[in-house]
């Protein structure tokens, strides 16, 4: 068993990581990023990826038109960070880490994704010297007396538009825009608050999976039309995806479920590709319908742990699925009561002993068991297909 007690040993890992690749982040290093839309250049600096399977980031020394603005977008954390890293993922397939380097959007700006969440109608008015102002995208408001009725008659299907930039480098050693991913996030709930005779009422009404599937492969190519109008990105590749999110208080994200390549050339888009992922909690309805064989194996660990303490420990699971077939585990062990550090550490080992010899998901399938009381990180437990033992860390308050 690898075992570390000391609540900087990630750092200090990741620095020798650094360090023995021959890479390091300075901050101060320059590198000349070119504008696509301005021809201008800036400094950014590069961070360095952890393998090779990984992006190289710019961080531009600006910072990113559209930074944070997410936190509007899907309605909780999981989402966020699903959206953002699944995009990256997904845009490996097309922009390959080898070639291109990753930089947060910079040509969307927050007006622009603001321009396509409004509803049909409810743009604000601007002036007539002012540039012209295109339509939401989002339905009208539907029938109804008040502006919480018409909401909810006609529940809006777009919550945010994200922008990924992937660039390569030039005859003259400047980084320029080769590629940009979008992810178009949809909503599998329409969750708002809206504000009526000066109170706030709270909406949320579920929405037929199909319909909003349909909804935004019919509208993908008004989205596209305006992100080719932006200066900078007429002539560039762009890999477009959908994106529906969770529930607002799902402990697992959404997924992705269709994408397309638009070509340099190109302002259409002719063809979809379907994503098959899949995020599953456990237990849930969906476990129990579609990976039965799993829910048995989870149902089997969360009985082995809960013999320890039988009426203090709650566990849940976090699946991922490619193709119907489970990628990756991630399984959380919560006390809901205190317990010494000594009684945590003999915990830990036993948990870890579960791992080694009573484990039912494949070898193959990483494993990552996080074990907290409330909120409190006490250990990490993780074993993946290239580990001979699992990799074990106490976490020091």
């Amino acid at each position: 068993m690898k075992w570390k007690k000391t609540a900087a040993a990630g750092s200090v890992i990741l620095a020798l990581q650094l360090v023995l690749s021959g890479c390091w982040f300075n901050n101060d290093s320059n590198h000349n990023v070119v504008d696509n839309g301005s021809g201008k250049s800036e400094n950014a600096s590069l961070i360095p990826s952890r393998n090779d399977s990984d992006y190289q980031m710019l961080k531009p020394k600006s910072g990113t038109s559209s930074r944070g603005y997410i936190q509007y977008g899907p309605k909780n954390r999981v989402d966020m960070d699903q959206l953002e890293s699944g995009l990256m993922d997904l845009s490996k397939s097309v922009f390959s880490p080898d070639k291109y380097v990753f930089q947060s959007g910079q040509y969307l700006k927050d007006s622009d994704i603001n321009g396509i969440l409004y509803r049909k109608g409810s743009e604000p008015k601007k002036s007539d010297s002012e540039a012209k102002v295109l339509p939401g995208l989002n339905p009208a408001l539907g029938k109804g007396k008040t502006i919480v009725e018409k909401s909810k008659n006609s529940p809006k299907y777009i919550n945010y538009v994200l922008e990924q930039n992937y660039l390569m480098k030039n005859s003259k050693g400047q980084y320029k825009l080769s590629g940009v991913s979008i992810a178009v996030s949809l909503n599998s709930v329409y969750a708002d608050n809206i504000t009526y005779n000066d109170k706030i009422y709270p909406v949320s009404e579920k929405l037929k999976q199909a319909k909003v599937k349909a909804w935004g492969k019919a509208h993908a190519q008004q989205i596209l039309q305006r992100i080719r109008s932006l200066p900078g990105l007429q002539q560039v590749p762009i890999f477009m995806t959908l994106y529906l999110t969770a529930a607002p208080q799902s402990y697992v994200p959404g997924d992705f479920f269709a994408k397309t390549e638009i070509a340099a050339s190109s302002s259409s888009i002719d063809k979809w590709t379907n994503v098959a992922e899949h995020h599953v909690l456990f237990p849930s309805d969906s476990a129990t319908s579609n990976y039965k064989d799993d829910l048995d194996k989870f149902n089997q660990f969360k009985t082995d742990v809960q013999k320890y303490y039988p009426n203090y420990v709650g566990v849940i699971g976090k699946g991922f699925y490619q193709n119907k077939e489970l990628h990756d585990m991630t399984l959380e062990i919560n006390f809901n009561k205190f317990v010494d550090k000594t009684e945590m550490i003999g915990f830990t080992n036993y948990v870890t002993s579960l791992v080694k010899n009573r484990m039912r998901f494949a070898r193959s399938v990483p494993i990552h068991i996080y074990i907290t009381t409330g909120d409190t990180p006490e250990a990490l437990i993780e074993q993946t297909n290239d580990m001979d033992k699992p990799y074990v860390h106490i976490f020091q308050q």
